[in-house]
């Protein structure tokens, strides 16, 4: 069977976007579960080091995360998304002071850094293209 809409381009289908989205928000609120759940054993396994931070920062931390992607897995839209984005990257720039300002606790900032640039870089990869994309009947989304 063809279709009579026009040829798009190699992007794919509106819910295989919005599925790739919720997957992606998905793993990340598991991590912030895992940090308020059970933060010294996550930091011990994530940043074995010197010293890990105070239980109540890594859960403050992980609910802030976990509110995040609950906020994206229940509206998928891209300015969420940027918006979440925008959140985990001022996390990882917020980071860099940390690691200049306590060398105790380094491994810890960078590794958080680091998981907040990948969330970030992982946010706008899955991100719609467009909130409204056009419907053509006959497409099968």
């Amino acid at each position: 069977m063809t279709s009579i809409s026009p040829v798009r381009s190699d992007r794919p289908a509106r819910s295989q976007r919005r599925a790739r989205t919720r997957a992606v928000s998905a793993v990340l609120g598991l991590g912030g579960v895992a940090l308020v759940a059970a933060p010294r054993w996550t930091v011990a396994h994530l940043a074995p080091g010197r010293r890990a931070p105070a239980n109540w920062l890594v859960r403050v931390l992980g609910a802030r995360t976990v509110v995040q992607s609950a906020v994206l897995l229940a509206t998928p839209t891209r300015a969420g998304l940027q918006a979440g984005a925008a959140v985990d990257a001022l996390h990882a720039a917020s980071m860099v002071p940390a690691w200049l300002v306590f060398p105790r606790y380094r491994q810890a900032a960078a590794v958080s850094g680091g998981i907040a640039v990948a969330s970030a870089l992982a946010q706008l990869a899955v991100a719609p293209q467009s909130d409204d994309a056009p419907h053509v009947p006959g497409d099968v989304d």
